[in-house]
Parts: C-alpha cells; sequence; structure tokens
C-alpha cells in the first residue's frame, strides 16, 4: 500500500538550491540530463547500501519480500537445490520449511563460511560445479533456486537448457531493469552507469526474461515486481 499525501508540500530547500543552480550552469540540455542522472543512479546506490545498515536482516523490505515469495511457494516435501547460495542465507531460510536443501557455490570460503553459520540436519553446503554435482550424484530436485544468478552469466539461455532436466520448479530473482523510467533514459543516451553490480553481465527488462524462458519451454507460474526486483515461480 503507498501513501497519502496532502496537496500542499512543503518547500524542499535543498531541491530550489539545486534547481536555481542548474539554470546558470555553462552546460548543454543534454549535458545536464546526463549529469542529473548519473547523480541519481549513485544517490539511488548510496541509499541503498546504507538501507542494510539501518535494517536488521529479517526486517529489511527487500528481504523480507523475497523471503514471503520464496516461503509461500514451497512445499515440505521439496528437496531444494540452492545454486550459487554465497553464504547460505536463503539456503537456510528455505531449510525452515523444506525436506532437503542443498546450497552449492564454487566459492569456497563462502561455503566454508555457510557451514559454519548455518547448521540444521536437512542442511547441506557443497563446494563443487553445480552440474557436475548433479551429474555424478544423478539426483534430482523438486525446486531450483537461482538468486542472482542468471544476470551474472554470459549465456543465461544456454544454462537454463542445461539446467531445467533436473528440476520440476525454477525460483529466479534478478534486478529489475524496468523498475524506473530513468534506466531507459540512461540505455537511450549510452550512460555507462546502467548498471546494478559491477559485475553484472546483462541488466534484464521484464520482456527479454519473459522470451528466454519461453524459448527454454520454462513456463512462469507466479510473478512479482517489487523494490527492484523481478521474482518468478516458474514451472519445467
Amino acid at each position: 500500500m503507498g501513501i497519502k499525501l496532502d496537496r500542499h508540500k512543503p518547500r524542499n530547500l535543498l531541491l530550489s538550491i539545486i534547481y536555481k543552480l542548474q539554470k546558470v550552469l555553462p552546460l548543454t540540455n543534454k549535458s545536464k540530463f546526463k549529469l542529473f542522472l548519473n547523480l541519481e543512479w549513485i544517490f539511488n546506490r548510496l541509499s541503498h547500501e546504507m538501507s542494510f545498515k539501518l535494517y536488521s536482516p529479517e526486517k529489511h523490505p527487500v528481504r523480507k519480500c523475497s523471503k514471503e515469495f520464496i516461503l509461500d511457494n514451497i512445499e515440505n516435501t521439496d528437496a531444494v537445490l540452492d545454486l550459487g547460495c554465497n553464504l547460505g542465507d536463503i539456503s537456510y531460510i528455505i531449510a525452515e520449511k523444506a525436506k532437503e536443501v542443498i546450497g552449492i557455490d564454487h566459492n569456497k570460503n563462502a561455503i566454508d563460511q555457510a557451514k559454519k553459520r548455518y547448521n540444521k540436519s536437512n542442511l547441506k553446503f557443497y563446494n563443487e560445479d553445480a552440474y557436475l554435482f548433479l551429474e555424478n550424484n544423478k539426483k534430482y530436485f523438486d525446486v531450483l533456486i537461482l538468486s542472482h544468478i542468471l544476470e551474472h552469466l554470459d549465456n543465461p539461455k544456454e544454462f537454463l537448457f542445461d539446467f531445467k532436466g533436473f528440476f520440476k520448479r525454477i525460483y529466479i530473482e534478478i534486478p529489475d531493469f524496468d523498475k524506473s523510467y530513468l534506466n531507459h533514459y540512461r540505455k537511450d543516451f549510452k550512460l555507462k552507469l546502467v548498471y546494478s553490480d559491477n559485475d553484472h553481465i546483462y541488466e534484464f527488462d521484464r520482456y527479454e526474461l519473459k522470451s528466454i524462458l519461453k524459448e527454454c519451454n520454462i513456463k512462469i507460474l507466479k510473478e512479482d515486481y517489487k523494490y527492484g526486483l523481478q521474482k518468478l515461480w516458474c514451472k519445467v
């Protein structure tokens, strides 16, 4: 739910000062526009990073929303593979409900920390290549968790084709390029500050992600778009 505002808003002194200053800046309108887009990107990033210092992990709106959307669609009979689990935060949350959870990551230090932080009988962590793990163990899972994975891959479509045969359902969470029209301005004007993380290869808009899933013959069951994220439950 949003908020209700008074029709007459109080004057913002900083906005008034900046508005007057921009009128006298010796720049073209195009240069001013690009400058403001870059400043918005910088302050948006700083604000988001600061939010994690002010909210506890269990009360942060972004994490809380993702947790609810994931757990609402996990069954207590599910075997779950959390691919790219990093420190195991999501794996541990899912283990509250699922029958079995395996977190897997190529980063050994992250897996070592996950093992120290989280100890549950139905939760295990492995430092292995996910595809080799599935092939060697001939193990099939009900659910594949892909939380902030696809945007890091060179070929996400090929990845989905390779992995989908081991699972019944897939949860996908990625940044939402369509969260703001400003992102499309950045794209049109070819600004370098248009990504949501330094090591992202892709920033998916909603149409692009759905197109990839359709080509992979993966059906979307549920979708949610809040807090700058695309969250989808899919059926293989």
